[in-house]
């Protein structure tokens, strides 16, 4: 059953922070939309969204949810260059009922090699995409160009309970980097849906990131 909120209206705040990859460019985008409403023009009350799903449409591939509990009217969404890319949302009333979709946004591209290969200052790791993920999703890491030869520089990634599940290989060169993570343990069986948080040492720098796993 459809709610009585009106569409919303997707919009393309600005660049937060552009960022390369060896294998792709990632672009952090802020999305805003209206929060709806609680009253229509005539004083009527409506169902208000308690929180929001956000989906995406990427060149001609079928659209895909990658947000599906957003409780805020904003989402940073890491947008791949060389792919045309476009977003819309709906809203989720208490008693899971849903609204119309919004219009999709604007279309997102941008040709590779906007960015440039400078190395982040620090240790850092970028939102992974997508998030939620299911099967997989990509993460993306940058390692500063003060590394020294004696530091170490680790990816691992833990569950809820604190527990190191998997480890990667990373490259140690300054830059940003990319990998791909399966939703798989170090002994190759699949985790269960819920919260992973990845973890990125470089030496005594740490970077960390959260991200979900539905089924």
């Amino acid at each position: 059953m459809k709610t009585a909120w009106t569409k919303t209206i997707l919009t393309l705040m600005g660049i937060l922070l552009l960022a390369g990859a060896a294998s792709a460019e990632i672009v952090d985008y802020d999305f805003h939309w209206a929060a709806s409403p609680a009253y229509d023009d005539r004083d009527g009350a409506l169902s208000v969204a308690v929180y929001y799903e956000v989906w995406l449409k990427r060149g001609s591939a079928p659209e895909e949810l990658i947000s599906s509990e957003n409780p805020d009217t904003s989402f940073v969404f890491s947008a791949e260059s060389g792919v045309v890319q476009r977003l819309r949302v709906r809203g989720v009333d208490a008693s899971g009922r849903m609204s119309e979709m919004s219009e999709w946004s604007d279309p997102l591209y941008f040709e590779p090699g906007r960015s440039g290969d400078t190395p982040p200052a620090a240790a850092q790791l970028r939102s992974n995409y997508p998030n939620p993920f299911n099967p997989e999703t990509r993460i993306v890491y940058g390692v500063p160009d003060t590394i020294e030869e004696a530091e170490t520089v680790r990816l691992d990634i833990y569950n809820i309970a604190g527990m190191r599940i998997r480890s990667f290989e990373v490259d140690r060169s300054p830059g940003w980097h990319e990998l791909t993570w399966d939703g798989t343990d170090d002994r190759g069986q699949t985790q269960s849906t819920g919260m992973y948080v990845t973890k990125f040492t470089v030496g005594a720098m740490v970077s960390t990131s959260k991200m979900t796993m539905v089924k």
